[in-house]
């Protein structure tokens, strides 16, 4: 009976640890390899002054999409045009490309608008990606 009771309990310590880093890693990271939710997610030009500036479908010209099975390298965040009710832009890197560009944070897996550890317009710099 000890044994048992103690497997269990050590199970259950085991899931208690699985599911706190789960919910640590959905809540920001830092910079680093995100994913994104949705399919035909615009990655946009951020070379432009005013893209940077002031992130918007508007400001920020379209070079490519990506999809929902798509990662990105996340950067910074820069606030701009709300996008489902998130007001935050992520300069990012998408898998495969060799290039950077800029999409809304409205869809980067992440459970707050606010990506913790990620820097914002002051930390964005594309080296060590």
């Amino acid at each position: 009976m000890r044994k048992t009771t103690a497997a269990l309990a050590a199970a259950g310590a085991l899931a208690l640890v699985v599911t706190a880093s789960q919910s640590a890693a959905a809540e920001g990271h830092g910079r680093g390899w995100y994913g994104v939710w949705a399919d035909g997610v615009n990655v946009r030009d951020v070379t432009e002054d005013s893209c940077f500036q002031s992130p918007s479908t508007s400001n920020c010209p379209v070079m490519g999409q990506i999809n929902s099975w798509d990662e990105v390298f996340v950067y910074c965040q820069i606030p701009g045009q709300s996008v489902g009710g998130n007001p935050y832009w992520v300069m990012v890197s998408p898998r495969g490309w060799d290039k950077y560009g800029i999409i809304s944070s409205y869809y980067i897996e992440n459970s707050t608008n606010w990506i913790d550890g990620v820097r914002g317009p002051e930390g964005c710099t594309m080296s060590g990606g």
